[in-house]
């Protein structure tokens, strides 16, 4: 029970500071959080959650945790597509201008950008929806079926791109929708074809047969340095 409490604790208040650091205007300038820095962040919380798991073990705290786990990607998400290197989030009554003509920017990024460029925008994009496709899988053997992901990973894409272009934090482009989109089909297709997933899946439920003082030193060795990292964000 102690380590449950702590657990809920510590996740709340790092919600807490995540917003204080990429949300509140200056802050993202003050503290200088880019994109790799809340990528640590979110995966040293994941981190702790998971040891959390270990210690615990149990169907349960199983269906908690990637809970957890996808409300911290979405969260993520919402940061890196609307605050972060992005205009102001306010909602204009005009339409930003958008791409809807299929393939046109991702020829274009071909043809003219540079290689970080492609990197970023292409690649980027491809990947960008992977994790909620991984979490959806893990979370239950039904998502395992692209039809039934698709009902959640599409929405969300479009979301995405018609808030970008209202907000004016980015704009409506159809490729990214591809991109976004193909990234998920190709990864849920390979990762299931080979039956990858079903090995993964597991491992987030089980205890790794480890003595209670292992998992012990694991848990609280994993929040030490959550919190070694949220004092050198605030204090450097």
């Amino acid at each position: 029970m102690r380590e449950k409490i702590l657990k809920n604790i510590i996740i709340v208040l790092n919600i807490v500071l995540f917003f204080y650091l990429v949300f509140i205007g200056i802050n993202q300038y003050l503290y200088e959080m880019d994109y790799l820095k809340c990528i640590i962040f979110m995966l040293l919380n994941s981190i702790f959650i998971f040891a959390y798991g270990i210690l615990k073990n149990n169907d349960r705290t199983y269906k908690s945790n990637i809970n957890i786990y996808i409300c911290l990607f979405l969260y993520l998400l919402f940061a890196f597509t609307f605050i972060i290197g992005r205009a102001d989030f306010r909602f204009y009554n005009r339409w930003s201008a958008g791409q809807y003509i299929p393939f046109q920017t991702i020829i274009s990024q071909l043809e003219r950008a540079s290689t970080y460029s492609i990197l970023k925008n292409i690649l980027g994009n491809a990947v960008a929806l992977i994790p909620l496709s991984f979490l959806l899988m893990i979370k239950d053997k039904k998502y395992n079926n692209v039809l039934k992901q698709s009902l959640i990973i599409l929405p969300t894409i479009l979301t995405i791109e018609v808030l970008q272009a209202s907000t004016h934090t980015g704009s409506f482009d159809v490729d990214d929708i591809i991109l976004n989109y193909g990234g998920t089909l190709i990864f849920t297709f390979l990762i299931t074809r080979f039956h990858i997933i079903d090995n993964i899946r597991k491992l987030f439920n089980t205890d790794f047969k480890l003595k209670n003082k292992t998992k012990n030193i694991l848990f609280y060795t994993s929040l030490i340095v959550l919190i070694a990292f949220d004092l050198i964000i605030l204090f450097t």
